[in-house]
């Protein structure tokens, strides 16, 4: 009865090390650092003086985190939703990937992928430790500056 009760055990702790070892760990957006971002890239915006909305998604492209300005256009919460969603979704800039349309180094049938893909710029994908784990979408002001605010709120990740 021990022998057997010991085998069993050992059994168990040799499948439990083996299952550990197939498990493997990925860094995480939380909501908190979702929120961190927002409110850096909010304070560059403020400082600049545009009214922008921003929103910040999980790598399944769940909104973590928005913040609208209250004289940003009603259209800038779904725009900043989207170039988020594409940068994630791409894992690429939104910037880089309009440039791709234009050039036609990207094929045009991307639009098509997704009713959320956005080709503006603005959108810029999160990364932790080498893998994107959400994006951060700015929409309100113009392309070059969406991108500078969602930049800033990246310093220091």
């Amino acid at each position: 009865m021990i022998k057997t009760t010991t085998l069993i055990l050992v059994l168990f702790i040799t499948m439990m090390t083996n299952a550990q070892e197939k498990f493997t760990q990925q860094p995480v957006l939380t909501g908190t650092t979702a929120n961190t971002i927002l409110q850096k890239a909010f304070a560059q915006a403020e400082k600049d003086g545009l009214f922008v909305t921003i929103t910040v998604v999980d790598k399944s492209g769940q909104t973590l985190a928005v913040l609208r300005h209250h004289n940003a256009g009603v259209h800038t919460i779904r725009a900043s939703y989207k170039k988020a969603y594409t940068a994630c979704s791409q894992k690429r800039e939104t910037a880089e990937i309009a440039k791709g349309l234009k050039d036609g180094s990207i094929p045009d049938d991307i639009r098509f992928l997704d009713e959320n893909i956005l080709m503006m710029d603005g959108g810029i994908p999160i990364y932790i430790d080498g893998v994107v784990v959400g994006g951060i979408g700015v929409g309100g002001a113009h392309g070059s500056e969406d991108v500078r605010i969602a930049k800033a709120g990246l310093v220091g990740l």
